[in-house]
């Protein structure tokens, strides 16, 4: 990189940083948030849900307005609406005003982290894209480790305007980041080759069949993670009847320990089969999902934790890094944004199936579910013919 992309960079994670740790900050208490206004079941899921479909929905057309007028509008665009929103959090008392509120924040979503993902690809040199894929992806699970505990402190201090006013300083210092640092120009031929060749339903539909692969990966991955997110603290609580504190621990320490590992896994990654290191990772965490429920201490489901974090790790990089190559020829902002689409309808569907589950099989049932969801998943990947250089149906987008 050179000193601009350097800055650029650096702008981003730091704005990347700040926008999720205010998500992880807020995002554990906003059920709570609901209920007090008096909020049951139903609306709550609405509010949650409302979140990730926003972002099913905006995630590809986003993507691919950024291959048509570059990333810098779009972005402060989405960091001037994550501000207005966290400013109206802390004026609203009406239940469903918030509820619309959070959808506008998965709107504002849309509009960031793919555009964000696909400025940082396509920005990396190809020798390492593994590397700084790895090393700007640890802005995000950083602040997803430690937002629930600094959140946990706030609520227990200042209550939710507390939490609110903290989303309104990290949105507002995410702004003003991106402000200085994005670059004001871009490269206007790339403008006419996205507006002639990327504005079909039906060449986005050709892009994902292309990406079928990724996409099989990456839905299975979001399926478990949601789900495990969901219901590993209940399980922990009823099963091994941890304690508020032991479970925060063994809840962070996958985050934290992909935190610690993503760049130099990155750096494995541009010189080993990134193909590989998917299927490896991929496989490993699931069988770690189906050996939770076997843990009998803390000790032990503290282990299996930090293991799916060693093994997220594993795969990450690899994954963005096989993602870029296919930007690199479908246009990445599009192929960012479909990316996307996938992994929050796979957030929405894990929960979904796991609650079902919980009826009829139990909690262990759920985990040993994910599991399976997952190797299926991998088995997607493994079979899938679809590879970034097979792609060459498509015209080659060069930014």
């Amino acid at each position: 990189m050179n000193r601009h992309q350097q800055i650029e960079f650096h702008g981003l994670f730091l704005a990347n940083f700040l926008i999720s740790l205010g998500f992880g900050i807020c995002n554990v208490f906003f059920p709570l948030y609901c209920r007090n206004m008096g909020a049951r079941s139903l609306l709550i899921g609405v509010a949650v849900g409302g979140y990730a479909l926003a972002k099913i929905v905006f995630s590809p057309t986003m993507g691919q307005l950024a291959d048509r007028i570059g990333a810098r509008p779009l972005v402060l665009s989405s960091l001037t609406l994550y501000l207005l929103v966290s400013c109206a959090y802390l004026t609203t008392e009406n239940l469903l005003t918030a509820v619309g509120l959070r959808m506008m924040q998965g709107v504002a979503c849309a509009m960031f982290r793919p555009v964000v993902q696909a400025q940082i690809a396509e920005s990396a040199a190809v020798e390492k894209r593994g590397s700084t894929m790895g090393s700007f992806d640890a802005s995000f699970y950083a602040a997803l480790g430690i937002g629930p505990v600094i959140g946990g402190f706030i609520m227990d201090k200042s209550g939710f305007q507390g939490l609110f006013y903290v989303l309104v300083a990290c949105s507002s210092a995410a702004l003003v980041i991106a402000f200085v640092t994005l670059p004001r120009k871009f490269n206007s031929t790339v403008v006419a080759s996205c507006q002639s060749e990327k504005t079909s339903l039906r060449l986005m539909s050709r892009q994902a069949s292309s990406m079928q692969g990724l996409l099989f990966f990456i839905f299975g991955r979001a399926c478990g993670i949601t789900a495990w997110a969901t219901f590993l603290p209940i399980l922990l609580s009823t099963d091994l009847h941890l304690s508020g504190g032991e479970i925060g621990i063994i809840m962070s320490s996958t985050s934290l320990m992909m935190t610690v590992l993503l760049r130099p896994v990155g750096k494995i990654a541009d010189k080993m089969s990134r193909r590989l290191l998917v299927i490896c990772g991929g496989a490993m965490s699931s069988f770690l999902y189906i050996l939770m429920p076997v843990a009998s201490d803390f000790n032990q489901a503290l282990v299996i934790s930090l293991g799916l974090g060693v093994f997220s790790a594993l795969s990450q990089p690899a994954l963005s890094s096989l993602l870029a190559e296919h930007g690199q020829r479908l246009g990445m902002g599009t192929s960012v944004g479909i990316f996307h689409a996938f992994l929050n309808l796979g957030f929405v569907v894990g929960p979904l199936l796991g609650s079902l589950l919980n009826l009829s099989s139990g909690l262990h049932g759920i985990f040993i579910f994910i599991g399976l969801v997952g190797l299926g998943s991998v088995c997607g990947f493994t079979l899938s013919s679809s590879t970034p250089h097979q792609a060459q149906e498509f015209p080659s987008v060069n930014r």
